[in-house]
């Protein structure tokens, strides 16, 4: 049992270093609080990883990647323009739950069906603890997200707030094309 929390936690801590969805919190943590950021995240990550352990095999086998993969594109590529043309704005102008539904809706799409998932699924149907590899991976989530989310808050005070949105704006945009061309395989 041991064996199998260890494996998850190594395997996702290993694999979201520097990921998209580490990304996401960091750029959304320039914006919003901190622990709206990672709220949202984590909330994002245990929908996604509870769907890898309750369903992994059903949903590998009939959702194809490609499409997923396509959806998640679109969506980063369309909050990425979103970003570029919205007017400069303060961190402090953002109140309420938008941070944590913003980043939830991010890491949910940045996360279904990504190399994470993935790996969750496997190592589930490996060793059959579904409820330790659930939470070995959701821990390793929290570190890692934990990192970003207070890297991305003290970023903001150095950093002049239009360059942040433009930075965050590049950043979307190029993951959303990045998804497109490596994970869905459509653009040349």
């Amino acid at each position: 049992m041991l064996a199998a929390v260890t494996a998850a936690f190594i395997t996702v801590f290993v694999a979201e270093f520097g990921d998209k969805s580490q990304l996401v919190c960091l750029t959304m943590a320039c914006r919003y609080p901190p622990l709206h950021v990672l709220a949202g995240a984590m909330t994002a990550m245990a929908i996604v990883l509870g769907l890898a352990v309750a369903v992994g095999g059903f949903l590998a086998a009939s959702i194809p990647h490609s499409l997923i993969a396509i959806i998640s594109g679109l969506v980063f590529i369309t909050i990425g323009l979103l970003s570029f043309f919205r007017k400069d704005g303060h961190p402090g102008e953002f109140t309420g739950n938008t941070g944590f539904v913003q980043t939830m809706t991010m890491i949910f799409f940045a996360e279904f069906g990504d190399k994470t998932q993935l790996a969750v699924i496997f190592l589930t149907a490996a060793f059959g603890y579904p409820l330790l590899i659930f939470a070995g991976a959701m821990v390793a989530m929290l570190f890692n997200h934990l990192l970003a989310v207070y890297l991305g808050r003290w970023f903001i005070s150095q950093v002049n707030p239009r360059y942040i949105r433009i930075g965050t704006a590049v950043l979307f945009i190029a993951i959303g094309f990045f998804m497109l061309v490596f994970e869905a395989g459509i653009l040349p």
